[in-house]
Order: C-alpha cells, then sequence, then structure tokens
C-alpha cells in the first residue's frame, strides 16, 4: 500500500515539475530544482535519457539506480515533448498512460532514490528528460508518502478495536481476578469462600471446579480436625488413670525406683499437656458460636496476663489505658498469652519484652516484641502452622508442641482480626495482632 501511495506521488510531482519548469527558461530551471529541494530536504536532478546529469545538485548515481534513469520508450509510447516558452505550451492529455517511475533503496550508505521520466526536454535535445529524487529517509520530507495519515489510520483502527473488545476483554479480566481472589483465600484455609458461575463459557465450569475443590477441602480438612479432637478427647481418659496409677505406685516404690518413677511422671505430664493443646486448638474454631464479643479495656487484660504468663520477666508496656476493643476474652487473653509465653520462653534473657498498643481508624493494633535470636526468615510464613516448630525450637527443654502460634491465629480469627510475624532489627521477633475497636 506504501508503494503504491509513492509512486503516485512520485508521478504527481513530476507533473508538477514539468508544469513549473515548462514555463520558465532552461538558465532558471536550477533555481526551481534547488527551491523545490530545499522545501522537501530532497535532492532534485535532471537527467538525459542516456543517463547523463544535466540539472540540478549533483549527486553519484549508484549502479543499480543507473538503468532505471535511462528512458526506454520508444518515440512512438512518448507523449509530444514540452519546451520552454519559447515554444508553444501544450498541456498533458488527461487520458495518457502514466509516466514510468521507480523507486528503490541504494547505495553506501543508503539513500532513498526516486524518479520519473517527463515529458519535457531542452532546447538542445529532442529527448524528454528524467528526475531523479534523492533522500535520506523513506519519507522523503513527507514528498514520497506521508506516515500521518497512516498512523491516524492506525490509531483509529486501534481505538475501534478497543472500544469494540473492551468490554469483553474486561468482563474476562474481571472474573479471573475475582477467580484469583476466591482462589487466594481459599489457599488461607477459607474453605467457604464461593465464586459466584454467571458465565457458561469454560471460565464459568472452571468456577464450578474451584467451588467443588473448596467444599471437598473444607469437608476433608474438617474431618481432618473432628478426628484430631476426638483421638484427643479419647486420650484423656486413659492418660488420667496412667497418672493416678503412677501415684499409687510411687506411694509403694523403693528409693531405687523413684528416679525411674519421676521420669515416667514427666512424660505423662508432657502428654497430658500436648493433648490438652490438641483439644484447645479444635474448639479455637468454634470459640464464635461458644462466645459473645463484649467491650474490653485492654491495659487491664494485658496486666493480668503478665502477671499469669511472665511474671519474672523484664516486660515493658506501652498501652494507653483509654484503649478499649470489642473482642471475645477468652480467646484474645489466650491469644496474648501464647505469644507473651514464647517470648518469655525464648528470649527473656535477651532484654525487654515490648508490649505496644495504638488504634488506626477502627482498628486496634497490639505488638509484642522480643530481643532474641528470632526466627529463619523463611520460616516466618509458617509460624502460624499447627505442629510447625523452626529448628531452634525442637528441643524438648524449651520446644511445645508446635501449637501456640497455630492457636493464637484460630482465636484472633475468631475475634475477626488478623495476626502477622515479623523479624525485628538486628535481631529479635515481633508478633502484629489487628483486631476491631470497641
Amino acid at each position: 500500500m506504501l508503494s503504491g501511495e509513492a509512486g503516485e506521488r512520485v508521478s504527481a510531482i513530476g507533473d508538477s515539475i514539468t508544469d513549473e519548469l515548462s514555463q520558465l527558461p532552461e538558465q532558471k530551471w536550477p533555481a526551481a530544482l534547488l527551491q523545490r529541494g530545499a522545501e522537501h530536504n530532497v535532492t532534485f536532478a535532471l537527467f538525459s535519457s542516456s543517463g547523463t546529469q544535466v540539472m540540478g545538485t549533483s549527486v553519484l548515481v549508484p549502479a543499480e539506480v543507473l538503468p532505471k534513469i535511462i528512458d526506454k520508450r520508444s518515440p512512438t509510447d512518448r507523449p509530444p515533448p514540452r519546451r520552454p516558452p519559447s515554444g508553444s505550451v501544450r498541456k498533458r492529455p488527461a487520458d495518457a498512460p502514466p509516466k514510468p517511475r521507480f523507486m528503490l533503496r541504494a547505495g553506501d550508505p543508503a539513500h532513498y532514490w526516486a524518479g520519473v521520466h517527463l515529458d519535457l526536454t531542452q532546447q538542445s535535445d529532442n529527448r524528454p528528460l528524467t528526475l531523479l529524487m534523492v533522500s535520506n529517509t523513506i519519507t522523503g520530507g513527507g514528498l514520497f508518502f506521508d506516515l500521518w495519515p497512516w498512523l491516524g489510520l492506525a490509531a483509529a483502527a486501534l481505538l475501534l478495536s478497543a472500544l469494540v473488545w473492551m468490554p469483553f476483554v474486561r468482563g474476562i479480566t474481571g472474573f479471573i481476578g475475582r477467580l484469583n481472589h476466591a482462589a487466594g483465600r481459599i489457599a488461607q484455609g477459607n474453605f467457604g469462600e464461593r465464586v459466584s458461575r454467571s458465565r457458561n463459557d469454560e471460565l464459568g465450569e472452571l468456577s464450578s471446579s474451584v467451588n467443588t475443590m473448596a467444599a471437598q477441602l473444607g469437608e476433608y480438612v474438617a474431618q481432618q480436625r473432628r478426628i484430631t479432637a476426638d483421638v484427643a478427647h479419647e486420650l484423656c481418659s486413659p492418660i488420667a488413670r496412667m497418672q493416678m496409677a503412677l501415684g499409687v505406685v510411687e506411694q509403694r516404690s523403693t528409693p531405687e525406683q523413684v528416679g525411674y518413677l519421676q521420669k515416667l511422671d514427666a512424660e505423662l505430664q508432657h502428654m497430658a499437656k500436648l493433648v490438652e493443646e490438641v483439644l484447645t486448638f479444635s474448639k479455637a474454631e468454634t470459640l464464635p458460636e461458644r462466645d459473645t464479643a463484649v467491650d474490653i479495656h485492654l491495659h487491664e487484660l494485658i496486666v493480668s496476663v503478665i502477671a499469669r504468663e511472665a511474671p519474672e520477666a523484664d516486660v515493658q508496656l506501652n498501652v494507653p489505658n483509654e484503649l478499649q476493643v470489642h473482642s471475645l476474652r477468652d480467646a484474645l487473653d489466650r491469644a496474648i498469652g501464647n505469644i507473651l509465653r514464647n517470648a518469655a520462653r525464648y528470649a527473656a534473657d535477651s532484654g525487654p519484652i515490648q508490649i505496644r498498643a495504638d488504634q488506626q481508624g477502627g482498628n486496634i493494633n497490639i505488638r509484642i516484641s522480643d530481643q532474641g535470636p528470632g526466627v529463619p526468615p523463611e520460616t516466618l510464613p509458617r509460624l502460624f502452622e499447627p505442629f510447625y516448630r523452626p529448628e531452634t525450637a525442637r528441643r524438648r527443654s524449651t520446644g511445645g508442641s508446635g501449637l501456640g502460634l497455630a492457636i493464637t491465629r484460630r482465636c484472633i480469627e475468631a475475634c475477626g482480626g488478623t495476626v502477622t510475624a515479623s523479624l525485628c532489627e538486628p535481631n529479635g521477633l515481633e508478633i502484629a495482632i489487628s483486631i476491631p475497636a470497641a
């Protein structure tokens, strides 16, 4: 399309040059060519039919361009020549065949060459001349062809395409966004999340598959939790009977047997504590059904938790007296207690434990930080998973069952809030809780 348009423009330039030069004496032709070249930043030159330059700025014609300059038309195919004003001026007939023209890229460095055989001759020669145009750019300063109409056409096509396709594309991307959001919620454990099937295509089938997957995962996880809770509940009775039997045996034991019986009693106590934490973890999910949210004076609650969980630790409390939260009291008490107990266990000897709270909008933010060794950065996303403990916390003397922070998250979620963990600088761990204010 571009070459066709360029050819038409070259022919039009040839007609325009022919009309202009045919009304001027030959001595004024070079000035006219220079003026035309200056207007478009293109070099104009006239060549004879033999390929010799006769007028215009001197140009070095490449070998592949020179044959095209030579007018190969026979005298019978050429229209009557047009001469300068010394003779009569004859207009080119409207039905005359188009003049031969050419366009190519040649030379080193490469230039763009265009030419057209004119119906114009010199006084001294009856053979028609060839107009040669040379430019450094493909557009020839807009003389060969103008890119702006094509750019405008392309912009109009893009705009029309956007108007046609935008509703369709936005419908797809919007649905995929909702599907992605639902998948993220399901990955976080919210198995009640569903995607409305408002489409009858493959995306609608995908939403049905996601809903089915969420329902099956929710049922599977609920079944696993029920099994865990039932097993923990069933273990309570035999452990209690074993502790009672061990107490009887201790009363009748010999001094040599006391050490073994004490080790056995420690193991039973550890087992009983583990079963108790498993039961607490399973019951934390039903806290909203068993408890009612009330307004809680946050400062008083945290003071009581410190007195119970870390009475000997160095705790720096920075909680305004006027802060109140609207939450489940037992759940919030247990969540803060678990965090404070972990901080006292792992970092009490490294520096003070800081508890800060403030209000931002409709939420109360509670931050509990220590100056202990912290945890490896890659373990942060898993700290709140059930039974997960970093390698540094797997010793029996310090590490628990790995349910403390999992219970904390369950309790905070039951309170309608969120809990996150981050590392402190230069060392330490911070647990941040966000719950609704009163």
